[in-house]
């Protein structure tokens, strides 16, 4: 425990030393810590009541990521994967004590759980799937089976429905199926071209994601409706847009960019009705993977501050810049 606290002071001493510019996001503090036992931790989400987060995390020694519960109070992780092969994108039911997050532990060829993973550059894993558990891990259930990807998951908003993306037909498109993994329909049909990363609008009634469309690697921005199956291009420039994530209010989206270089990726906030867009972070690392809690106070994303540049966690207040 004094190895925790220890780690949050040097952290605080190391962030009010490297000021910088972000007057939308006020308390800005690390919540993951090398001393927790990973190497580095990302992608994090809020449970329904903002009390509680899942993330990804590869433990001490290891090269793959797993997946962990911690309640923001004590700061103490549960990993609620099995700890064998790779994992991602864990998300919390809306209403029930359930979540679900991708593993490709069934993966009959172990030795894939020794490939190193650089960064947070995707990986399309084999035997990839969807798996329902309780929130301790317990009473695991695959939604979704075989050797093709099948991951970047998340609930509707009633938590009838789940939205995923997949390479089952041979290229990556995004699928939507019922919360117990049957009538799986894809809604987007291209060949050859990546779509990923999709999460329901708070309405339920869109789906926002990431494509590389216009140019190979060079994400943009999409939202598509959901009755009409219309999309809508919401960020086109010579940038890597992805990680896009809806504001509760479902008026705006946060997404991760790099538009001020490979180098240093930062989180924009694009305000839906207007096109309108503004720079939450300004630090000289990565920041990226933002989420909003439900009640829009908060913001949660990955970044590479730390004091030793590993990918860690960071929570802040938000400050909606777009409001008069």
């Amino acid at each position: 425990m004094w190895n925790f606290f220890w780690a949050f002071f040097i952290s605080l001493i190391f962030e009010f030393s490297c000021l910088t510019d972000e007057p939308y996001l006020k308390n800005i503090h690390q919540i993951t810590f090398d001393e927790m036992g990973f190497e580095r931790a990302g992608e994090a989400y809020f449970s329904p009541d903002d009390s509680t987060i899942l993330f990804q995390a590869i433990p001490k020694g290891k090269k793959e990521y797993q997946i962990y519960r911690m309640n923001l109070m004590d700061g103490l992780p549960l990993m609620v994967s099995t700890g064998k092969g790779s994992c991602t994108c864990a998300y919390f039911h809306p209403t029930q004590e359930k979540i679900i997050f991708a593993s490709s532990h069934s993966d009959p060829m172990e030795f894939r759980e020794e490939e190193a993973h650089e960064s947070y550059k995707w990986h399309l894993t084999p035997y990839m799937n969807i798996y329902e558990a309780n929130l301790d891990g317990s009473d695991l259930k695959a939604l979704t089976g075989g050797e093709a990807y099948h991951a970047e998951c998340a609930y509707s908003p009633d938590g009838t429905k789940i939205v995923y993306a997949s390479n089952e037909s041979g290229s990556m498109n995004i699928y939507v199926m019922d919360a117990d993994g049957y009538n799986a329909k894809a809604i987007t049909h291209t060949e050859g071209i990546y779509n990923g990363g999709p999460f329901f609008s708070p309405d339920g009634k869109k789906i926002i994601f990431r494509a590389d469309r216009m140019r190979p690697d060079y994400l943009q921005i999409y939202m598509i409706d959901l009755e009409t199956l219309e999309e809508e291009l919401l960020t086109d420039n010579e940038a890597i847009n992805w990680a896009p994530y809806w504001h509760p209010d479902g008026d705006k989206i946060a997404f991760t960019t790099s538009l001020h270089g490979h180098h240093r990726y930062e989180i924009y906030l694009l305000e839906l009705a207007t096109g309108r867009m503004q720079r939450l972070t300004d630090y000289p690392s990565f920041d990226g993977l933002p989420v909003f809690s439900h009640d829009g106070k908060k913001l949660m994303w990955t970044s590479k501050r730390s004091p030793n540049r590993s990918c860690q966690i960071y929570i802040a207040d938000f400050i909606n810049p777009f409001e008069s």
